[in-house]
């Protein structure tokens, strides 16, 4: 059977090349298939059923992956993401800080990189997780509730962040970047990558070679993804503009990054307790042209 790879909107990098017909069926040649779906908050419980052995999400799943019992490793991970949006506030509200949001509501993206970025801030202001009230919400149901005036807080990044920000005044508290390098990764188990070496190989250089084409042509890409996730391709192109494209080697600063996060997961409560996380991260593999 070929390895499954999950696609989900919230990834574009691998959104935009399931949707390349060439570099689908090479892939296939290499023993590599597609599932697309719906929701990357989901990707957990998909490897847990054997659906997908291969993921692109942010750097969250991975931790709480192995927290769960699922043994994992980053093979690859992005540049630094400057989201546009983070944590958001209506402009007319009261709060200015992450200390007025004490007791409030804020809503994440389920087993999301959102989780990771509050968490950081929170600690980072001297802010305990128990001191407000963080709850994981489907993204259409949140920007509904915060519309709607009856939400205090959500984390949103584009393209949700331009929808909300077109019809309501709202301030940003905290961004992406300070204290939270908001990198996608890539990740499989041990297993998977201890035993097809070439086929993980062969999605690092597409992913590459997909990106690079994707950074010459931004356009073109958005247009890939007309209709992806109920988003036209113009409301796509502004977040490919600003993304960084490529895959990297996970470096050693990056663990040490995602190992303090998990410091911070279990001191919150967020993880059941400390968990080292220092083999949730490869260096055996690297884009064609890098080696």
């Amino acid at each position: 059977m070929p390895l499954t790879v999950g696609v989900h909107p919230q990834n574009p990098s691998l959104s935009i090349l399931a949707r390349r017909p060439r570099f689908v069926e090479a892939l296939r040649a290499q023993g590599l298939d597609f599932f697309i779906h719906g929701a990357g908050a989901q990707t957990i419980p998909l490897v847990e059923l054997k659906v997908l052995q291969l993921a692109g999400t942010g750097a969250t799943p991975p931790i709480l992956a192995k927290a769960r019992g699922l043994p994992n490793a980053v093979f690859g991970m992005s540049g630094p993401r400057p989201e546009h949006g983070g944590l958001v506030v209506r402009a007319d509200s009261p709060f200015h800080s992450l200390h007025d949001l004490k007791g409030r509501g804020i809503a994440l993206m389920p087993l999301s990189w959102h989780t990771q970025f509050l968490a950081a801030e929170l600690d980072a202001a001297g802010i305990d997780w128990r001191e407000v009230n963080a709850v994981e919400l489907l993204p259409a149901t949140a920007k509904d509730a915060f519309e709607a005036g009856l939400l205090d807080a959500i984390v949103a990044t584009d393209p949700l962040f331009s929808k909300i920000a077109a019809g309501l005044p709202v301030r940003i508290l905290a961004a992406p970047g300070d204290v939270f390098s908001n990198r996608s990764v890539y990740w499989a188990s041990h297993a998977v990558l201890a035993e097809h070496p070439r086929a993980v190989q062969a999605l690092v250089d597409a992913i590459a070679a997909s990106d690079r084409e994707t950074a010459k042509d931004p356009e073109g890409a958005a247009q890939l993804l007309e209709g992806v996730n109920g988003n036209t391709a113009a409301q796509w192109l502004p977040a490919l503009r600003a993304r960084p494209w490529g895959i990297e080697v996970p470096t050693d600063a990056f663990a040490a990054e995602q190992q303090a996060h998990a410091d911070i997961f279990a001191k919150f409560g967020l993880i059941p307790s400390p968990l080292d996380v220092r083999d949730t991260v490869t260096d055996a593999f690297a884009a064609a042209g890098t080696h």
